[in-house]
């Protein structure tokens, strides 16, 4: 979390220099969420879908002196509300699907390009740390009703708040007089697992459980500063 705000300092800061712009507003939208779940020695035959979800936050694009080629970069970061989690399915059986939601803090830092003049087209990569402030989940189902099938579900006083991930992005922005605005669509992956299976013996839980998501963006964005050659 430091590192965000140190970062948003900084960007801020280059406001002062010419030939720079900085955009910042909010943006939201929608996504799909679920989780990888496997155990690399034991077969964990939790079989899961994906589940809607929403997402919203800051945004903050940074961009130096722009050159005279046909590819400009920068930075951009932001602080996110983002709904993650997983939908288990239990196939030929009566028993309802079992849905965890898990609701994150999500701090990225990407590098950003982009081309165009009116229509700015840029795609975006980096990495992201994650801070769980709360869940929810189903009743869980009975060990009668499971029998031979494997069951997970996310326990708060065994598994992971933090995790961190990459993230990759494309859209569009333009600058209007009004402001800016932004249309991207989006895929995390984390490679930190949010279930806590300790070590490799244990055959009950999976030892890797990654969260994923995919979807859309709109933002609106105030610029500062001007892009010149």
């Amino acid at each position: 979390m430091r590192s965000f705000f140190v970062l948003l300092f900084v960007l801020l800061s280059s406001l002062t220099f010419s030939q720079t712009k900085t955009y910042v507003g909010l943006k939201g939208g929608a996504h799909v969420y679920s989780s990888f779940l496997q155990h690399t020695i034991f077969n964990f035959r939790a079989r899961t879908t994906f589940r809607p979800g929403i997402h919203s936050g800051l945004l903050i694009k940074h961009f130096p002196r722009k050159r005279d080629i046909f590819f400009n970069a920068g930075v951009q970061g932001g602080i996110n509300y983002v709904e993650k989690g997983w939908v288990q399915e239990f196939p030929e059986t009566s028993i309802p699907n079992y849905r965890v939601k898990l609701n994150y803090l999500e701090i990225p830092i990407e590098g950003i390009g982009y081309f165009g003049n009116k229509n700015k087209y840029f795609i975006a990569a980096g990495f992201y740390t994650e801070i769980l402030v709360s869940d929810e989940k189903d009743p869980s189902p009975t060990q009668g009703q499971l029998g031979n099938l494997d069951f997970v579900t996310y326990e708060a006083s065994r598994d992971r708040e933090v995790g961190y991930g990459a993230r990759v992005s494309g859209g569009i922005f333009r600058d209007f007089s009004f402001g800016s605005l932004h249309l991207e669509g989006f895929f995390t992956y984390s490679f930190s697992s949010i279930i806590d299976a300790g070590d490799l013996t244990n055959e009950q839980l999976p030892d890797i459980s990654n969260l994923w998501n995919t979807g859309i963006s709109i933002g609106y964005l105030i610029p500062f500063g001007k892009l010149e050659l």
